[in-house]
């Protein structure tokens, strides 16, 4: 077991950013558990995979408090079954792939002071040859688009399909810091999961270039969640000098 089952800790958070990333599972039946704990905690940016266009719906109950989205416009859909909510302001773009499969790519306005380059991704399941060299086209894809990132912080995040137990994790993004957490599965055809079985596929990765910067100083998994087969995760960045 390279990773903690359910939680990581790096020093006290002071005023974190909170991130929620979670794959809903496209026929997840039981989303006001997650709408109503979204609601009631203040969290600053949510990031979402196969989200299918009814929970997109649900997702437009909050928009009073998360006011800003990506996904679910006419012309835009759900990129590769994503969608990206926020409090503060966004400024994302679509990119697709020759495999047509969707990079999201930006800036997360943080705070008035901070912008962020925000990438996310959604790489397919590698259930056959050709979805694994699509799986890791897209996983180098990416790394080479937040190459470009303008800012001084930069955050990759997604459901990769990607055990942070093998190789290619180790190799990917090697300027960034992660703290995998196994959130994958939390079920088979219904049938749960032991903790300890399971794997961490989604992930965060931070970079920074300069002083002060955004680390990550806490992160966790989500149990309290049905419906889908991931466990939703939060990890808590704050500022060091």
């Amino acid at each position: 077991m390279l990773c903690p089952p359910s939680s990581y800790s790096n020093g006290q958070c002071v005023d974190p950013l909170t991130i929620v990333q979670y794959n809903l599972y496209y026929t997840n039946p039981n989303l006001t558990p997650f709408l109503d704990y979204l609601e009631k905690n203040e969290i600053d940016l949510v990031v979402l995979q196969e989200t299918a266009p009814w929970h997109g719906d649900r997702f437009m109950e909050l928009i009073d408090k998360y006011p800003y989205q990506f996904g679910g416009t006419p012309g835009l859909g759900y990129p590769s079954g994503q969608m990206i909510i926020s409090k503060q302001p966004l400024n994302l773009k679509a990119q697709n792939t020759p495999a047509g499969h969707y990079m999201i790519s930006g800036v997360w306005q943080s705070s008035k002071h901070r912008p962020v380059s925000l990438y996310t991704a959604h790489p397919p399941s590698p259930r056959s040859e050709q979805l694994w060299h699509e799986r890791n086209a897209l996983i180098g894809s990416l790394e080479r688009l937040s190459d470009y990132s303008p800012y001084a912080d930069t955050l990759i995040i997604g459901d990769f399909n990607l055990s942070a137990n093998t190789r290619r994790f180790t190799d990917a993004y090697q300027d960034y810091h992660t703290a995998p957490l196994q959130s994958w599965p939390r079920e088979i055809k219904g049938l749960p999961i032991p903790s300890f079985s399971r794997i961490a596929i989604d992930h965060l990765w931070i970079r920074n270039t300069e002083s002060p910067s955004l680390f990550i100083c806490k992160r966790e998994v989500l149990s309290q969640f049905s419906g889908s087969d991931h466990s939703a995760v939060v990890t808590y960045l704050s500022e060091k000098h």
